[in-house]
């Protein structure tokens, strides 16, 4: 098995190689050309529509509406750690160098946000707005090439990505963290991940109140989830459903912040609620369910964010390393193609398999790294 999820990840780097690490996005339409040069890019339904459209759409409009091929930050921070992972660091440290260009302007410390703009149903995010999910995941390329070759330099992004967000997307009364700056909407996920950021930036560092506060954000969160374990999106009345890969970010951050911190209060809450995770998202051959009640679409950002969960805690369930292997080979048999990219979802009735380069591709590295490390 180890040999065919090398295999796999070998025709996935070679894949991506290849594009110079560029791509299309999943949420990139408004970067159309033709749909900018009209007057329905003024308008806060017609752009949400047509999102919605490429998002959906097995025809890759892309192509005919002139929506250029770039790079986008997380999916590089995404490559850089699975880069360092499998022992590429001289490839990661020229990723790491763009994306210090790429910091967003005007907001103190150091961020990132998207190369599109995009639009939500409650607000409109302009391109280069920096969103904290985003700016986690390039912190933790960061550290983790902190931690690889021990630079200094590697650690002052992360450092600065914490005083961003202290300073950016702290809400109260909570304390809780936001998505963006400037929206009080209060999404589980980001939270969480912004709160394990601090505590692993507090670990190398020493600064207790990175701590302090990621402790009181991480409480906020923990207190949501429910009775029977499973954790709803976010606070708003349409964000009550309960899917597979923000589960999985919930897991790793909450895994994540009682490592760094030392303080493992929250375990029984992680131990039952991976349990929910394994029970309520996996079919028996490793195909993921989007939601803990629905089984389509079927998405392989599921798939990675499931292989990662796994991984980062299986110390919680005997099976786990098994489970996640399990998950891989379905990803590789089904959702694969021979040219080594991976598909993006597959539905009742059809799959799309457009390339996205970091829903897809930059995930299903970044797990099958995190898969090829976890099994030596």
């Amino acid at each position: 098995m180890n040999q065919t999820i090398s295999q796999s990840c070998d025709r996935l780097l070679s894949w991506v190689v290849g594009t110079d690490f560029c791509g299309w996005d999943l949420f990139d339409g408004l970067n159309a050309r033709l749909f900018k040069s009209t007057p329905l890019s003024r308008s806060r339904f017609s752009r949400l529509a047509w999102i919605q459209l490429f998002k959906n759409s097995p025809v890759n409009f892309r192509i005919i509406t002139k929506v250029p091929k770039e790079r986008n930050p997380k999916g590089l921070g995404l490559f850089v750690s699975a880069l360092l992972r499998l022992n590429k660091t001289e490839g990661a440290k020229k990723l790491l160098v763009e994306l210090l260009a790429m910091r967003c302007a005007g907001y103190s410390g150091s961020s990132w946000g998207y190369n599109f703009d995009w639009q939500a149903r409650a607000f409109f995010v302009p391109r280069g707005t920096p969103n904290m999910v985003t700016t986690v995941f390039i912190a933790q390329a960061f550290l983790d090439a902190f931690e690889k070759t021990g630079e200094e330099t590697c650690l002052d992004p992360a450092r600065e990505a914490c005083t961003f967000i202290r300073e950016n997307l702290l809400l109260e009364p909570g304390p809780c963290f936001a998505y963006i700056p400037c929206e009080e909407a209060r999404v589980h996920n980001a939270n969480m991940l912004g709160a394990a950021l601090l505590a692993k930036v507090y670990a190398v560092t020493g600064e207790k109140p990175l701590l302090e506060i990621s402790k009181a954000a991480m409480r906020y969160s923990v207190n949501a989830l429910r009775d029977d374990f499973s954790w709803p999106y976010g606070e708003r009345d349409h964000h009550q459903f309960v899917d597979n890969f923000h589960t999985g970010f919930n897991l790793v951050a909450l895994s994540d912040w009682m490592e760094a911190s030392g303080d493992w209060g929250w375990e029984d809450e992680l131990r039952g609620a991976y349990r929910y995770f394994l029970e309520n998202f996996w079919l028996q051959d490793g195909c993921p369910k989007y939601y803990n009640n629905r089984l389509y679409p079927i998405d392989v950002h599921c798939t990675a964010q499931g292989i990662v969960t796994c991984i980062k805690l299986r110390e919680y369930d005997p099976g786990s390393l098994e489970m996640a292997r399990k998950i891989a080979r379905w990803a590789i048999d089904y959702m694969q193609d021979a040219a080594g990219y991976f598909y993006y979802q597959k539905t009742r009735w059809y799959t799309n398999r457009i390339p996205y380069i970091r829903w897809s591709q930059a995930w299903m590295l970044y797990a099958l790294s995190w898969l090829l490390e976890g099994s030596i």
